[in-house]
Formats: structure tokens, sequence, C-alpha cells
């Protein structure tokens, strides 16, 4: 680079063509040093740009100092970006093999010669693989501490007065911005001292009272703090949006993302994993906008080429501004964190990462042989000292230190709670990404051999011990399961088992499975002396009977089919119409008169057609708390109507419910309605299809739990009906009986406040209902702002010291322990407490580990979300990634199984006996206590959650049951 190009282009800077920066510019040599005695191009644009009392004309040229900051910073990245492309050989190492082979596979598959690679390391500041190294740095900070509690964007502001007070007369802080990146630093520095050296904002999370006084989302007044007014009005008003500005980056569907205008609200509420409400007074006090800004906005056009230039495309999408050239210029930091972040390598045996200059890759594989790796030393660790052998490779930074001088690890001395640790991410197709999958699980290794043994069994790779581990996903899963579980001799619990599988696991050949264990499943007719075709036939008809709650049929697993069609399983098993008459007979006398007048009514209703005249008299409301014998009369209609011949179905929101009432399923199978449920949402079924000429032909539609039941949902099946029936009568004429205890709790409504809760049920004036319990009235404080809570009485509460485990299941047999349970408002609190409940159970843990992914075609977006952060989480309604498990600890199945079998998302089981591949369980609760039950591995995906994207789980659809949320309890009975 000549020393003569600034005063050429900026001739006004250097009128006297004074000599630029050239690369035998040598320190002062008061400020040389052995190491380096040249002055680097970014301490010379330093030097060039600090302030002094001289006259600096570059200061005074506005735009054009603008312009020369941004060349200055252009020439220091194009010199480091010069380097690492003349010097690609350096770089060479295990790392960019990958990358090397793919590009020469695509030039293969091309029938072309492969093209130039050129990468851009992740030590270069900016650079793509330094962002994902953060962003992998983020996470794992996530991954220890969970979610951030506050999200805090600092924005520069051109008015501060440390900025417009030394501004030169008649220039703008645009004319500056190296003032304005010193004084955005100072005050970033200021800001960050507060918050983690002062404490301003508490060592830890602020309590909910005390939230408002650190935001509020309110105009304040203008005549006391005129200051803070001008501020809130220029840099804090959102929009606007909504029908002043419809077309609003921040609008979707006609609706505010941000969902701006918020309501009024007295005091700032905040509820765990959810939004807060700040505070939000309505004080009359308002601003007028005169316009919006608009979003930055850049097109980048993508050119697919043979060529791998991550420097050009780290150019080709660059834009520096002057205030980021300034900030870059003097050094600023574009990224901090709280934490050390130890990152450690993971390599396959003699294969570690070893960086070379092409012609000298002996001495550095001697070098490297020579030197043991985080991953050698750790082996080397567990192998001398016992205590180290309880930690595994990503536990062992918390507790040793890594010596890089004499590569071992040295037990630490302080300083753990401030260490962040992860592995290297790796090839995802690659041995030693099973590999990294063990190293996140196993403890005290020795060698790889160890790694590579379970019970003493060394296998071949790290794959087949993933595999055998339950880290990964295989078809051979299901033929294990099932051949561990035919050593039982139980059919029938193996015919249920296979549909199981056929419904929730996706085997990739069902065919092949029924053909290798269908001598099993039809042992106990064959012992029976039938036929073995016929017992085949009999096994299946119950196998569809299972899989056709799930909406399948035989033909959709590419199974044998039956001889008789498929109407006569979903018709009404009748079976002796006598049974139904005798049991009407006997329970019609104990009903009291006000059964008796609910059932009259519903079987008038029945025996008259629909018109016009009756049409709004056909839906009936059935309201009692808990124990006043609602099932008790379903179960009386049902037996009534059956004996009668009239098709009678009965559903319940909740599968545990469900599990009450005679051959009774959910709503969800019933109807066969979408998740989410939305205002538009339609159920999957058509008029004339099997499932809908069977809707058609009911007469009595039972519905429980009311309280549980969306509007939304209501509105769905009203629509169903009324297609099917082809007629517009409410419910197609249907007779419907809903029935429910307001007095519970209504529809859960993600992140609602309450009276989005309460909008969100069918009946708006429900509200009143939750405040009255019994026959009294809850009252309300009246000195309460937040204008809706009660108080709840000092007995309810436990003492600091007090354990509410001890609380409940001190001195309890274990015997006593399915009897018991602690209810709590979400699931955190409830996995933490069956914790501790399985502690204090006698007998061994055994440890079930999940396999975790999320559904995408897409390898970077794979990337983005590594295993371990995945086995992190737990989103509603699905299982742990580590699930510990002991023989008689009461659980309860997150998936319906097997409705007429009693096996619904909410029933208890008992544990018999932990399998490698199955759980033996035996049902606590319903119609099906006592019967024994084989569960699988099952592939799970959260029906809501708030996650970016869809994870994929395969793990035993359980929990334990010791505690549970409050809308998992209803329908279940506890003595305690």
């Amino acid at each position: 680079m000549s020393a003569n190009l600034d005063p050429i282009i900026y001739p006004i800077f250097f009128p006297r063509g004074d000599a630029g920066w050239h690369e035998q510019l040598e320190h002062h040599p008061d400020q040389a040093t052995r190491v380096r005695n040249r002055v680097t191009l970014s301490q010379y644009y330093n030097y060039r740009l600090s302030v002094r009392e001289t006259f600096n004309p570059i200061f005074y040229g506005k735009k054009l100092f603008q312009q020369y900051a941004v060349d200055a910073y252009v020439k220091i990245e194009g010199q480091r970006l010069a380097f690492i492309r003349n010097n690609q050989n350096r770089l060479r190492s295990e790392q960019y093999d990958t990358l090397y082979e793919h590009v020469n596979n695509a030039a293969n598959n091309l029938n072309v010669r492969p093209g130039r690679v050129v990468i851009l390391p992740s030590s270069y500041v900016g650079s793509p693989r330094a962002l994902k190294e953060n962003f992998e740095d983020a996470m794992a900070i996530i991954k220890r501490y969970g979610k951030p509690d506050l999200f805090i964007t600092f924005t520069c502001n051109p008015k501060w007065k440390e900025i417009t007070e030394n501004l030169n007369p008649g220039k703008s802080p645009s004319d500056r911005p190296d003032l304005v990146c010193r004084v955005f630093k100072m005050k970033l520095k200021c800001f960050l001292d507060d918050i983690f050296k002062h404490g301003v904002l508490g060592k830890v999370i602020s309590h909910v009272q005390k939230q408002q006084s650190l935001i509020s989302a309110e105009i304040p007044d203008q005549t006391v703090d005129p200051e803070l007014f001008e501020i809130i009005k220029t840099c804090m008003i959102h929009g606007p949006c909504g029908i002043l500005n419809p077309n609003s980056s921040c609008m979707k569907d006609g609706i505010c993302t941000k969902k701006f205008p918020k309501e009024f609200n007295p005091h700032t509420v905040a509820t765990f994993n959810g939004y807060p409400h700040y505070r939000h007074l309505d004080n009359g006090r308002v601003v007028v906008i005169k316009g919006n800004q608009g979003h930055d906005c850049a097109h980048v056009l993508i050119n697919e080429s043979l060529d791998h230039d991550e420097i050009n495309t780290y150019l080709d999408c660059r834009f520096v501004s002057a205030p980021e050239a300034l900030w870059r210029i003097f050094e600023y930091s574009i990224s901090d964190m709280s934490h050390t972040i130890i990152r450690l390598q993971v390599h396959l045996p003699d294969n570690q990462r070893v960086y070379f200059n092409e012609g000298e890759e002996r001495v550095a594989i001697d070098r490297a042989a020579q030197r043991n790796t985080h991953l050698t030393a750790w082996f080397k660790l567990n192998a001398e000292i016992n205590e180290a052998r309880q930690y595994s490779y990503v536990e062992i930074p918390y507790h040793f230190v890594f010596d890089g001088k004499n590569c071992k690890w040295k037990v630490r001395q302080r300083g753990s709670d401030k260490v962040i640790v992860r592995m290297y991410k790796v090839n995802l197709t690659s041995e030693v990404f099973f590999l990294r999958l063990l190293l996140l699980h196993v403890k005290g290794a020795m060698s790889f051999e160890d790694l590579r043994t379970i019970h003493g069994t060394v296998f071949n790779t790290f794959r087949e011990v993933c595999y055998r581990l339950g880290l990964l996903q295989d078809d051979i899963e299901w033929r294990n399961t099932l051949t561990e579980a035919v050593a039982t001799r139980m059919p029938k619990q193996i015919r249920q088992l296979f549909s199981i599988i056929l419904t929730l696991c996706e085997p990739d050949d069902p065919l092949h499975l029924w053909n290798t264990f269908k001598d099993y499943m039809i042992e106990d007719y064959i012992h029976h002396s039938m036929p073995v075709v016929l017992a085949e036939q009999t096994a299946l008809r119950q196998i569809e009977s299972i899989i056709n709650q799930s909406g399948k049929t035989l033909t959709d697993y590419n199974l044998p089919t039956l001889d008789q069609l498929l109407d006569n399983v979903l018709e009404n098993d009748d079976g002796d119409i006598q049974v139904f008459i005798d049991e009407a007979n006997r329970v019609r006398p104990l009903l009291n008169d006000n059964q008796r007048n609910v059932a009259d009514a519903i079987l008038a209703a029945i025996s008259e057609e629909p018109n016009n005249e009756n049409k709004h008299s056909r839906f009936f409301f059935m309201d009692g708390p808990a124990d006043c014998g609602k099932t008790f009369t379903y179960n009386y209609l049902i037996a009534e109507t059956r004996s009668r011949h009239i098709r009678t179905a009965t559903a319940a929101w909740t599968g545990i419910a469900a599990t009450l009432l005679k051959n009774g399923c959910t709503l969800h199978g019933l109807f066969k309605l979408p998740v989410p449920i939305l205002e538009t949402s339609t159920c999957n079924v058509t008029p004339n299809s099997i499932h809908g000429r069977f809707l058609r032909q009911v007469s009595l539609y039972l519905l429980d739990e009311a309280s549980m039941i969306p509007k939304h949902a209501l509105s769905a099946i009203d629509k169903l009906l009324q297609d099917i029936c082809n007629n517009k009568f409410p419910f197609g004429g249907k007779v419907i009986l809903i029935g429910g205890d307001f007095r519970q709790i209504l529809p859960v409504v993600k992140r609602g406040r309450p009276a989005a809760v309460v909008e969100s049920y069918r009946r708006k004036g429900i509200f009143q209902w939750l405040l009255k319990l019994g026959s009294g009235t809850l009252p309300v404080k009246p000195e309460d702002p937040l204008q809706g809570c009660i108080e709840i009485p000092e007995q309810c509460f436990l003492n600091d010291n007090e354990s509410i485990v001890e609380k409940i299941f001190s001195g309890a047999e274990e015997a006593d322990y399915t009897k018991r349970a602690i209810l709590t408002p979400t699931n955190v609190d409830s996995l933490a407490i069956n914790e501790e409940v399985l502690h204090r159970l006698p007998g061994d843990v055994k440890t079930y580990l999940s396999s975790d992914s999320i559904e995408t075609d897409d390898h970077n977006e794979i990337y983005n979300f590594p295993v371990e952060f995945l086995n992190t989480l737990t989103p509603s309604g699905m299982p742990v990634h580590c699930l510990k498990l002991k023989i008689g600890a009461v659980i309860m199945l997150l998936r319906n199984l097997d409705l007429k079998g009693g096996l619904c998302n909410g029933t208890r089981l008992m544990v018999r006996a932990l399998h490698n591949n199955y759980i033996d369980g035996e049902v606590l609760t319903g119609v099906s206590a006592g019967n024994r039950v084989f569960v699988p591995r099952v592939q799970l995906a959260p029906s809501d959650s708030n996650l970016p994207f869809t994870l994929k789980r395969r793990q035993f659809p359980v929990r334990l049951a010791y505690s549970m949320t409050i809308n998992k309890s209803q329908g279940q009975t506890f003595d305690k």
C-alpha cells in the first residue's frame, strides 16, 4: 500500500502531501517492543483520529470525514482479509476436511473441475464463523441458566449533552461519528457497570412486586419531568400502526405483532415463561406522532457457484457505515459475555485436530502425538483420580482446569461459577458425532474403548452404543421392543403394544413386524383351539379397533385386511341388549330427582325429530360440582339408550375424564379436531366418509368437561354436524348434553390475561362463577389494585423451612403414595417435586435417555440447535430427556395410547417392571384399573410450544405422577 494514497485521495485533509501509512513505518523508540516495532494500519488510523488540542482538519470534513473513516476501515479489513487469502495453506486442519470433500463431490456431480476453496476462519471478528461461535457460546449459557430474563437494547441518542456540548458551531452529530462512538462507548460501560458491578437491578431476578419500580409503560407528566417526557416522546413511542398505518412493518393479518395498543394495567404483572404486562396507567396523557420510520431493507441476490470463497461472500454482503468503521478502528468490542466459555475438543482416536503448513504434515503429527488433548487428558484424569469419574466430559471443567502447558487437568481452586462449557460441533453424519453424543452422558471413561462398552460388551462403533442407549432413532428399536415383550407370553398386551407402535412410532415396515411376531400375538386364541386363520383375523380386528381411534386402518400400514367392512367396527358394540336393559333397570331407581329430570328430558328430546320449533331445545347443559353424580347420570343414559338401540357417542375434553365414561373418547378423537384450535378451524371429517356416516347416525352426544372446552371447538363441532346432517339446525339437530363443573378451571390461553381466558370460553358471563365456590362468594380485597385477586388463608401456606413433599408424603406407606398428589400451576414445579418424591422411594433408579432432533431439512438450522440444548427442553405435555424411574413408582401417560383400553393422556400407572425397550405398568385409574400394559418409546412432538422449531423426541410417553398440574388433575381422585 502506497504512503501517498491518503494525500492523493484527500488533499484537503493533507494539503502538504504528508505521507500516510506504509509497511516500514515504525513506532517511536519509547513505544517499540521486542515483539513489534512497526506500526499496524489500525494503530495508524487510531492515532490519526485521536482528539488533541491541535487543529485536525479531518474533524471538520463533515461527510468527507465519514468517507475517510469508512475508507480507513475498509483498508484495515482488506489487509487482514488479504493475509487470510494468501495464507490458506496455514489454515489446513481436520476442521475443514468436510468442506473440501463437499466441493469435490459437487464438482464430480456436475462433471467439472473443483474450484478454489477459500476459508474465512472464526478467528476473524465479525465473520460468519465467528458469529456462529458466539451464537453457540450464548446457547451454552442458556443451556445452563435458562432463557434470559431481560432483553435490553441500549441505543445511542445523538442529543446527549456529552455529544452536543463538544460539537463545533454549525456541526451536527453526524459530522462527528468519532465523538458519537466514544460517548456511546463510555455510556455503555457505565450502564453495564451499574448492572453487573453496582447491582442496580439486583444480584438475582427481581420480585414481581418490584418490577414496576424498574419498568413501566406510561407517558410521564410533561410539567413535572419535561426531559423524560421528551425522551419518551422521541425514542419510546411505537407506531403508528393498526388502522392508522396498516402497512407498518409490525402488522400481520391486520393485527400488530407487538400487541399494540396495549391495555391499561394498574400494576406490572409477570408469569413464568410468559410475557410481562407492564404498569400502564390511564393518566390521560397523549403524544401525537407525525409519521413513522420505515424499516431497513436489503436485497441480496444469491448466485450458485462451484467455487467456495467465503471471503468474497463476506465482502459482497458487507455494508460499512462511518460509526461502525470508527467503532472497529478504535478496536471496541462488538460482543461480550459474563462467563468464560470453555470449548472442548471432540475427536476420534488418533484423529485430533492438527494445524499445519503444507509439507510439514509429519512434524505436526509427531508434535500432536506427544501432547494430550482435552479429551485424552480427561481419559488420563479418570484413570488417575477416582473423584473425577463421577463427572462427564462436559462437567469436568467445572471441577478441574486444563493446564495448556503440561496438557493435563488440574483441580480447580476457584471461579467455577463463571465458567460455561460446550463441545465443538461436528458433522452430523460422521462417527465423531456419535462420540460427541456419548461424551454428553457417559461418566468416568478411561479410554475410547470404555466409551464403546456397555455392561462388559464392547461394540465396534460409537453409533452402535448410541443406539443401545436410546440416543438415536432406528426402526430396529421396534423389533427389539417386541422381541423383549414376547418373552412375557402375554398376547393381549403384545397386540396392544404392536398397535401403539403402529400409531405412534411410524415403523418403516409394519407388515414385516406383523409377520415376525404374529404367532406370539395369537397364542391365546390358538390355546383355545381357534383355527390359525380365524385367530389372525381376530387379532387383526383387535389391532384395528385400537388404531381406528387414531383415524387409521389396517390398509394404512399395508397389513392384511379383514373380511368385514369397517362400519361394523365403528358401530356401538351392543352385545347382549339384555345386559343394558338390566343395567338401566338397576340404576334408574337410584337416580335422585334432579338426575331423573335430566334423563327424562334427554330421552324425550331424542324421541322427537328436529324441526324449526324445537331446534333450540335440543341442547342441554348439566352443571354440578364434583361428586354430585354427573358421571352416574351419563352412564345411566348410555345404558338406557343402548338398550333401546339408540346410538350414543360419549366424549370428554381430556382423556382421563373419557375413561370414566363407557366407550368414552376425547373430543379431538370423536370429531377429529385440529391442534391448535383457532377461530377458523374445521373438523377433519367429510360427510361421506365412514366416520362421517357414523357421526350422522348418532342420536345423542354426551360431552363432559364443559369448563375445559374452548368456544372455537364447539363452533367447529357445530359446523361439522350441520355439514354431515345437511341442515342448518344447531349441531345438525342432534341432541347434545354438555356437562361440567364451572367451579373448577377455564381453558388455558397461552400468555393470556384473565380477560383473554374468559373470552376464549363460550360464555363470557362465566367469569363470576370463578369467584364463587359452593354456595358462598369469596371476598375480594377492596384495596386490591389488581382487581380480581382473593386472599389466601394463612393455613394454606408452608413455613420457610417446611417442605411440601414432607407435608404430603411424610409417614406414608408405599401403597399410600398412589393416593396422594401435589398440584401445581406449572409443569416446572411439578417436575422438581416428582424428582424429590422419587428420591424417597426404595429401590434402584433406571434411567432412560431420549433421542432428540428438530423437524427441518435445513442443515444450518440443525446446527443452530445442538442436541445438548434440545435435551434441556421439556415443553408442556412432553416427557423429560432424562427419565428416571423405579419399580413401584407411579407414572402418568402423556399420550392417548388406547382409549377403549383405558390408556389415555392422564392415566396413572404403577411401574411393575422396567425393561430396556418398554415399561410394564399396571393401570390404577378408570374402568381398566388392574390391567397390565406395555408402554414403548414413541415419537413425540409438542402440539403447541413457544419454540421456533418443532422438537421431535423419542421417549417413553410418561412422567412421574406424584405431582401434576391442576389441569392434569381434572377427573382424578386422591385421598390427600
